[in-house]
């Protein structure tokens, strides 16, 4: 997203996923062969592949965030209640998820989120454990990006935690203090509170 509102992406665009509208955005989310964004005026649009209904989102001016998945999409309201739409083959998207959140994040077949208490609620896939938060209430963001069978969430003291499949160590996070964490397939990247960004997990172009 440019400082002027405008979206523009780049990679494969298979489905039409790397084509943005026009318009201005206030946050924008990539899923696995769609994405979408939350415009200025608080309305949600996505484009991309729409095979399970991802890429329609409900309509209305009062989206806060919102977070593509692999087939599904997950958006918190202004009100602080949830909403998700398409897939929900793993129940990873319940229409209308029970409770109030302060965010939300979709992963492939999971969904976790961030209630306002500072608790963390997932559904959806478990093979790993990766729909299994750890206990507490106190977490202000959550990453359980599409491609991946691991959560990550940043704590209000800055430290990690993630949970589920950790063959490459992306599920073992580093100490220290951080603003926000991204779970990605077989990796991890999280932003220092320095402003120093730290990855961790599998490394294809390693020596």
């Amino acid at each position: 997203m440019k400082t002027d509102g405008s979206a523009t992406c780049w990679g494969s665009n298979s489905s039409g996923q790397a084509t943005a509208p026009s318009g201005s955005f206030a946050s924008i989310s990539a899923g696995d062969n769609h994405d979408c964004g939350v415009k200025t005026n608080g309305s949600v649009v996505c484009w991309g592949l729409n095979t399970s209904g991802q890429a329609s989102p409900p309509t209305g001016t009062n989206f806060a965030s919102v977070s593509a998945g692999g087939s599904h999409t997950c958006a918190i309201k202004t009100n602080a209640s949830a909403v998700c739409w398409g897939s929900n083959a793993n129940g990873q998207a319940p229409t209308a998820p029970a409770g109030t959140f302060a965010s939300i994040s979709a992963g492939a077949n999971h969904t976790c989120a961030v209630q306002s208490d500072g608790s963390i609620v997932c559904c959806g896939l478990n093979t790993s454990g990766q729909a299994s938060p750890p206990a507490g209430n106190n977490f202000v963001s959550v990453s359980a990006r599409s491609g991946s069978n691991d959560t990550c969430a940043v704590k209000s003291n800055g430290t990690i935690a993630c949970w589920g499949q950790n063959t490459y160590g992306q599920a073992s996070p580093p100490s220290g203090s951080f603003d926000m964490v991204s779970a990605a397939q077989n990796h991890t990247c999280a932003l220092s509170a320095g402003g120093i960004l730290r990855c961790w997990g599998y490394y294809w172009n390693a020596p």
